[in-house]
C-alpha cells in the first residue's frame, strides 16, 4: 500500500518522471546484482570443479598421459570460470561475454563427452556419449545462469544445453554402425532388448526426454527468477515508499498508513497540535565556525529533536534550517494530540541538556532553544507542485505556534504553550497533571498579526523537563 501512497501524492506527470526514475534506480539494481550474482556463480564454479576433479582423481582408472588430458579438460573448464569472473568483476562486456562463456560451456562439454580421450588408446563405441548419466553435467551451467537473476539468460542456457546435446547426438548419428529405434526392423520387445545391448544403438527417447526435460526446467527457473525479480521490485518499492513516510511520520503511523488503501494527499480540516521550536542565537553561535561543523551541529539537533517528535506520536512535517515543525493529529487526529505535543516539547528540553552537558565537556557552546505550541483547526493535504510535494498543514493555527516560538525570546523560557493546548489536556489522568504542574500561567501575551492576546502558558522556573 505504501507505495500506492506514493502514486497518489503525484500528478500524472510527476508519477511518469517518478516512476521512470524508479525503474532506472531498481534497474541499476538489478544490473549490480547480476554482477556479483555472476561473480558468485563464478566461484560456485570453481567449487564443484574441485570437487569433479577431486572425484575424477579417485576414481578415474587412467594413468600417465591419459589421465593428464582429463585434468587439462578441467581445468579448461576452471579457466573459463576464471574468465567470467575477471568479465564482471571488471564489468568488462559482461551483458554480451556471459552469453558467450554460457554457449562456450556447453560446446566444451558436448566435446568432452562426445570425443574420447586419444591418449587411453581404447576404441569406444560413439554411442555411448548417448548413453549413461553424463548429461547431467550440463545442470550445472543452468544453476549458475540462476544467479544472474535474468531470465532472458537462463533461457538461453537451457537452449545452448540443448543445442549441445543436439549437436552430440548429430556427431554420433554421423559415426559409421550407429543406428536408432528408427532403423529397426521390428518394434518387438525382443528386437528393442536386443538393440539396447548394442553399444552402437542410440534409442531417440531418451534424448527427447533429455531435451524435454531441460527446457522444462530452465522455462520453470526463469519464471522463478521473473518472479523473485518482480518480488524483490514489489518490496523495494515498498520499502522506499515506507522510508520516506519514516522521514515525516512516527513508526506506528507509518504502519497504519502502509496498511490502509486511502491516499494520504486527501485535503481537509483537522484538530492538530502544532509545534515550532528554533535554536537561539543561531547566527552567533556559528558565525565562527566551519562550514562542515555547523552542518554535522545540524544534523546532531535536528537527530535529537526528531526522534522526540517520532518517540511521541508526532510527524516532522519539515526541517526550517536551525528549527523544525512538527504536528500531532496528522494524518489521523486523537484525542492524545495535545498530551503527545506538549510531552514531545518537554522531551526535547530533556535532550538538550543532556546534549547540553556532553558538549560542555568538550569545550563547546551550549544549544539554546525556543518552543512554541498551539492547538486548532488546520487544513491538511498536499502543498506544492507537480514537480515536487509535501504532506504539511496551513492555517491561523500554524502562524500562532509560530509566533509562540517567538516569544519565548521575550519571556526569557525555552517553552510557551497556548492555553488552547493546555485545555486539551485532561487534569483527571495523573500523568497528564504531572504535565501541567511543569507549566505556569503566564497569562495573555500579545503576539505579532493579531489583534487580540492569547493566553499562554510557559515552563515553570526551575522545573527539570524530565519526569
Amino acid at each position: 500500500m505504501a507505495a500506492s501512497i506514493s502514486a497518489a501524492m503525484l500528478p500524472r506527470r510527476g508519477q511518469s518522471e517518478a516512476r521512470q526514475r524508479l525503474e532506472r534506480r531498481t534497474a541499476d539494481a538489478f544490473a549490480e546484482e547480476e554482477r556479483q550474482g555472476l561473480m558468485l556463480a563464478a566461484k560456485t564454479r570453481t567449487a564443484a570443479l574441485l570437487v569433479i576433479l577431486l572425484w575424477q582423481a579417485l576414481d578415474s582408472p587412467n594413468s600417465g598421459l591419459a589421465y593428464a588430458f582429463e585434468l587439462f579438460q578441467i581445468s579448461v573448464f576452471a579457466v573459463l570460470g576464471l574468465l567470467q569472473y575477471a568479465s564482471a568483476r571488471q564489468r568488462f562486456h559482461m551483458s554480451t561475454l556471459k552469453y558467450v562463456f554460457v554457449a562456450a560451456d556447453c560446446a566444451l562439454l558436448a566435446h568432452v563427452l562426445t570425443v574420447p580421450n586419444p591418449f587411453t588408446g581404447l576404441e569406444l563405441p560413439p554411442a555411448i556419449s548417448m548413453h549413461g548419466s553424463p548429461y547431467t553435467y550440463f545442470f550445472l551451467f543452468l544453476m549458475q545462469s540462476a544467479f544472474s537473476l535474468r531470465p532472458r539468460f537462463v533461457l538461453w542456457c537451457g537452449l545452448c544445453m540443448v543445442l549441445a546435446r543436439s549437436a552430440m547426438l548429430l556427431w554420433v548419428l554421423a559415426q559409421p554402425g550407429v543406428y536408432t529405434n528408427l532403423d529397426l526392423p521390428a518394434h518387438t520387445p525382443e528386437v528393442v532388448l536386443a538393440a539396447v545391448a548394442d553399444p552402437n544403438f542410440v534409442f531417440l527417447g531418451h534424448w527427447a526426454i533429455e531435451v524435454l526435460v531441460s527446457l522444462l526446467v530452465s522455462g520453470g527457473l526463469a519464471l522463478v527468477v521473473v518472479r523473485s525479480r518482480r518480488l524483490v521490485e514489489s518490496r523495494s518499492r515498498s520499502e522506499r515508499a515506507r522510508a520516506n513516510l519514516a522521514r515525516y511520520f512516527s513508526p506506528n503511523v507509518v504502519d497504519r498508513l502502509s496498511a490502509s488503501k486511502d491516499p494520504l494527499g486527501a485535503v481537509g480540516e483537522l484538530q492538530v497540535a502544532v509545534l515550532f521550536v528554533d535554536i537561539m542565537g543561531f547566527t552567533p553561535l556559528c558565525e565562527r565556525e566551519p562550514a562542515a561543523k555547523v552542518i554535522a551541529l545540524l544534523r546532531e539537533y535536528h537527530d535529537r529533536l526528531g526522534q522526540a517528535v517520532f518517540d511521541n506520536g508526532g510527524t516532522l512535517d519539515k526541517y526550517l534550517g536551525d528549527g523544525l515543525m512538527a504536528t500531532f493529529g496528522t494524518p489521523e487526529p486523537s484525542p492524545e494530540d495535545g498530551r503527545n505535543a506538549l510531552k514531545c516539547a518537554l522531551d526535547m528540553i530533556a535532550a538538550l541538556e543532556t546534549w547540553n552537558a556532553e558538549r560542555k565537556t568538550a569545550g563547546a557552546k551550549p544549544i539554546k532553544v525556543g518552543i512554541g505550541i498551539h492547538y486548532g483547526p488546520v487544513i491538511a493535504g498536499d502543498i506544492g507542485n507537480e514537480r515536487r510535494l509535501e504532506h504539511s498543514v496551513i492555517g491561523d493555527t500554524v502562524n500562532i505556534a509560530s509566533r509562540l516560538e517567538q516569544l519565548t525570546r521575550s519571556l526569557g523560557t525555552p517553552l510557551v504553550v497556548s492555553d488552547d493546548l493546555v485545555r486539551t489536556i485532561d487534569p483527571d489522568v495523573q500523568e497528564d497533571q504531572r504535565l501541567i504542574a511543569k507549566l505556569s500561567n503566564a497569562g495573555e501575551q500579545q503576539i505579532r498579526g493579531r489583534e487580540s492576546g492569547v493566553p499562554v502558558w510557559v515552563l515553570a522556573p526551575g522545573t527539570p523537563a524530565t519526569s
